[in-house]
């Protein structure tokens, strides 16, 4: 199984990247990136144990983080 990347969301300048890893499939993560003057910055990961928790995370993610 290869690593499972997902374009979740894309608001503006943040970008969350739904994504599951190969090495532990049965944990999610959402990565958090915002546009700045020079490319993408990573501005935090959440970790859920399950899909729908991270794809509920990232339809009620308001950007405030």
């Amino acid at each position: 199984m290869k690593n499972s990347f997902e374009q979740a969301f894309k608001h503006g300048d943040v970008t969350l990247i739904l994504r599951n890893v190969a090495s532990d499939p049965a944990m999610w993560i959402v990565d958090v990136y915002r546009k700045g003057l020079i490319g993408k910055k990573k501005k935090g990961s959440y970790w859920f144990s399950s899909r729908e928790d991270a794809e509920e995370f990232v339809s009620n993610y308001s950007g405030k983080n």
